[in-house]
């Protein structure tokens, strides 16, 4: 037999069929369906979207210093990327153990930013313009 993949295999294989396609069930009989989110929580998502995005914008014309302006900037980016991922990608109603996954993946992109952050100031005096004055 070739191979098939698994929600058909457990189909082709029992004599139990699902009542309608839209049911499935795991290997411990657990019900798997599509965990589908009401129009209203994605439009309320997409309004909280919005209104980051209009803060985003709004904190560029506030001078904050440029490494508070970044922090902000990047904190705003990542709630927003938590909501993408939250509720249009499902992750909310998915496993745990995708969850650390994806934290696990900020945290390291954190780490990475945060030590960009450190070494850009370390070098800020050397790439900075001189201003050679006429003699």
């Amino acid at each position: 037999m070739q191979s098939s993949p698994s929600v058909f295999r457990d189909q082709i294989n029992s004599q139990n069929a699902p009542a309608s396609p839209d049911t499935h069930t795991d290997a411990h009989g657990a019900h798997t369906g599509p965990h589908v989110a009401s129009p209203v929580i994605l439009l309320g998502v997409f309004a909280i979207l919005m209104v980051l995005t209009l803060l985003t914008v709004a904190v560029t014309k506030i001078d904050l210093g440029y490494n508070a302006n970044l922090a902000l900037a990047l904190s705003i980016a990542v709630v927003k990327a938590v909501l993408v991922v939250m509720y249009f990608m499902h992750l909310r109603y998915d496993s745990i153990f995708y969850t650390a996954i994806v934290v696990a993946c900020l945290v390291f992109i954190g780490v990475f930013i945060a030590m960009s952050i450190i070494d850009t100031g370390q070098y800020a005096p050397v790439l900075a313009p001189r201003i050679i004055a006429p003699s």
